[in-house]
């Protein structure tokens, strides 16, 4: 035999030998995981801050707390993983109060749990006594702020029957959080009618329940 013929003989091997390696120990190929999305529930103010004062002496701060809690209850349902940065009347941050440090301690969880989005929650207040209803803000220069503001808008729409406009606002929290960031504010405690739905158990979980939705699908856009 000669040269020739031994090199391509070897190289015969060599090729079924590695076709064989191939077929036996290729690892399968995984199909892409969508990691769960990671929603931060901020409800505003807290402890001895106690954010709007209503007429009839509602606290913001429980309302925010109250439709949080709701809030995380249904996304919890639909397989979201939650973290809020208060489930209780006490601020994040250590004492002593200070609004700025609260505020930055709040965007500072967020990015420790890895936040997909941020949903901070409030209660309006206005000298006028005029405005009303809930107005969806968005961290200003944001697209994606603005299209999760959008769905939850819309979905808060379907309850109230009032349409408002989200609006861009360069609010410290938001800005800081890294991620898609809206601050709901569901209504105003200087309007008696939206006193006594805000205060009212019934409507509070129709407000958790529109905003879940909003979240969900801008979670789902493109789907």
């Amino acid at each position: 035999m000669n040269v020739a013929h031994k090199i391509s003989g070897w190289l015969a091997i060599v090729g079924l030998l590695g076709a064989f390696l191939i077929t036996c120990y290729q690892l399968p190929v995984s199909p892409a995981i969508t990691p769960t999305p990671i929603v931060v529930i901020d409800p505003g103010h807290g402890g001895q801050d106690p954010g709007a004062i209503g007429a009839q002496g509602v606290y913001e701060k429980n309302i925010n707390l109250s439709i949080g809690l709701l809030l995380s209850t249904l996304l919890r349902q639909r397989q979201i993983h939650v973290y809020m940065t208060r489930t209780s009347d006490r601020a994040p941050s250590a004492p002593p109060f200070h609004n700025v440090r609260d505020l930055r301690y709040r965007a500072y969880l967020a990015r420790q749990w890895h936040a997909t989005i941020f949903v901070s929650i409030h209660t309006n207040a206005e000298p006028s006594g005029i405005a009303q209803g809930p107005i969806v803000y968005y961290a200003s220069g944001s697209v994606s702020s603005w299209e999760l503001a959008s769905q939850v808008s819309n979905a808060l729409a379907r309850v109230t029957g009032k349409v408002i406009t989200p609006r861009p606002i360069r609010q410290l929290v938001l800005q800081e959080v890294g991620v898609p960031a809206i601050n709901v504010e569901v209504g105003f405690l200087t309007h008696s009618l939206d006193t006594s739905r805000l205060i009212n158990s019934q409507y509070q979980s129709q407000l958790a329940a529109a905003i879940a939705e909003g979240i969900m699908q801008y979670l789902n856009r493109g789907q």
